[in-house]
Order: structure tokens, then C-alpha cells, then sequence
């Protein structure tokens, strides 16, 4: 394959989510230039959360995105200096009031390599227990839910849940489960 040379590589809008970016690429190729732009967000962690009774914690909130509320697993992004296993831990207690007993990683992905440079962790924490309140963010409203595993895969298969990363992080758990 040819080499690819990335140059002129500068960020041209801040967002409070991220940045985007712009750079030129060379293809040694074909000899042609060609600029490009991309997002720079923070890591992001999904957290697939189990009771005791094998019950799997799930979430309702609004997405500004699709403009309807969304039935995912928790999750956010990852703070500067911290683990996807701290940040995974401290988003579920945030956004369900759930803590665990063992946490951790079973797996990441580039979200969209083609335009995006972060990744997307996966964290199963297990013996998940409600000990506190919601510690929501200003713009967030979360309703929170547990399902069988069963309940679960009907809702995947009744188009119930529509993130692509909370169905990617869902393939880790039930990979993870199988191995």
C-alpha cells in the first residue's frame, strides 16, 4: 500500500464536545493533495452493568442527534487522566445510581475511523446495586431501567435500540459471555 503524508494539520473550531480539525493528505499514489477534516472528541466509555439476578441496567434519554429518546446502556466520556474502568464506574453511579463490586474492560473500537480519532470503551461491571441518586448533568434526564437478558436481545431484535455504540458495546458483552 502506499505511504500517506499528513500535513498542514490544524484545529479550525472548538466546540464544547470537541474539536474539528483539518489537515492535508498526500497520496503517494496517485500524487494528488487533498484536504480532509475530522472530530477530535474525548474517549468515550459504554458501560454494560449486571445485578445480582442478572439483570442488565439500561437507560432512556433524549438525543439531540435523532431528536427522540434513545434506550441505551450508560456511558459517556472519559475525563482527561482517567481509565475507561474509572470513567465507566463513575458514569454509572452519575447517570443510574448503580455501584458495582467488579468492573472491568472487555473491549474498545474507533467509533469512525474515516472521521473521527477517539475510541470507544466497553466496561462490564458486575453485582451492580442502586446506592444513590442520579447525579445528572444540567441538559440531561434520565430515566432508568433493568431488563432479563432475554427482554434484552428482544429489544435488539424489535429495532428497540438504535446506537450503533450501544449495540457494539452489547456484541462485547455477549462475546465476552460466550468466549
Amino acid at each position: 500500500m502506499a505511504r500517506w503524508i499528513r500535513y498542514d494539520d490544524k484545529i479550525v473550531h472548538h466546540t464544547p464536545i470537541g474539536d474539528i480539525r483539518s489537515g492535508a493528505l498526500h497520496s503517494e499514489r496517485s500524487g494528488q493533495t487533498k484536504t480532509f477534516y475530522s472530530f477530535d472528541f474525548p474517549d468515550w466509555v459504554n458501560i454494560v452493568a449486571l445485578t445480582p439476578d442478572s439483570q442488565i441496567v439500561l437507560i432512556k434519554q433524549f438525543r439531540y442527534g435523532t431528536a427522540q429518546e434513545e434506550l441505551e446502556i450508560p456511558g459517556g466520556a472519559i475525563n482527561p487522566g482517567e481509565s475507561p474502568v474509572a470513567a465507566g464506574c463513575r458514569e454509572l453511579r452519575e447517570e443510574t445510581g448503580y455501584v458495582g463490586t467488579n468492573a472491568q474492560l472487555i473491549g474498545s473500537v474507533c467509533p469512525n475511523p474515516a472521521i473521527q480519532s477517539n475510541l470507544c470503551h466497553t466496561v462490564l461491571v458486575t453485582d451492580v446495586e442502586k446506592t444513590s441518586d442520579l447525579e445528572l448533568d444540567e441538559m440531561e434526564d434520565i430515566d432508568c431501567l433493568t431488563v432479563s437478558e432475554q427482554s434484552l436481545w428482544n429489544m435488539i431484535h424489535q429495532n428497540q435500540i438504535q446506537h450503533g455504540l450501544v449495540l457494539n458495546a452489547l456484541f462485547f458483552y455477549f462475546n465476552f459471555l460466550n468466549r
